[in-house]
Order: C-alpha cells, then structure tokens, then sequence
C-alpha cells in the first residue's frame, strides 16, 4: 500500500462525506459534481486495495486473510452508495452516499493499520 495515498483516499472520504451532509442538511438530492467525487473516490481505492494485493506477498503481514477481505470488502460500500443514491432522488440519498463515504474512510484507516501489522 502508499501511505500517501491511503491518507488521501480517507480524507476524501471523510470530505465527500461531509460535502454529502451539508447536501442533505439543505435538502438537497445529490448532484452530479458529488456523483463524480464518489466515482474518483472509487477509481482510488480501486486502485490502492491492487496495489496492496500485489504486494501482499512482500509484506510479511500479520493477517493476510483480513487484509484481502478489507482490500475486497473496500470496494462495496460506496458502489451501494453510489447506485442508491442514484435511485433515491432526494435529501435521502445524499445521506446514504455521505454515511457510505465515511465507512469507506474508517475502512482505510483499519487497511493501512492491518498493513502495518509486521510479522516479522
């Protein structure tokens, strides 16, 4: 995993998240500039749970299995997120993507902690 990034792709996540509730406080539905954010968001970790199986093999971690079942489990959230917010025209689905958001943030933070677990 990048640390860089894996810090990013949680303050992304907490940021959509937030964005998504300022939405949902003016009852707003979500908009397509959040729509994009969460897409970007997901290429991200798209990107980052590969690069972390690819390198799983030379990092002696401690819970391999945990770490592919997040790396894998990463990428859900905010798809349902993104498709039911997609349904849900109103303040309701901004609700929804934000809450999605910021799991996907704490799931982040619990990755790169699992991936810093050294079992050497």
């Amino acid at each position: 995993m990048i640390d860089v990034l894996a810090y990013c792709l949680v303050g992304a996540g907490l940021a959509l998240g937030v964005w998504s509730g300022i939405q949902a406080y003016r009852r707003l539905p979500t908009n397509d500039a959040l729509m994009i954010a969460a897409i970007v968001l997901e290429v991200g970790l798209v990107v980052q749970s590969g690069i972390g199986i690819a390198r799983l093999r030379a990092a002696h971690i401690l819970e391999p299995v945990t770490f592919v079942a997040y790396a894998v489990g990463i990428l859900l959230p905010l798809g349902v997120g993104f498709y039911l917010a997609r349904i849900e025209r109103t303040r309701w689905g901004s609700i929804i993507l934000g809450a999605m958001a910021v799991v996907v943030g704490v799931m982040t933070l619990r990755l790169l902690q699992i991936w810093r677990s050294d079992g050497v």
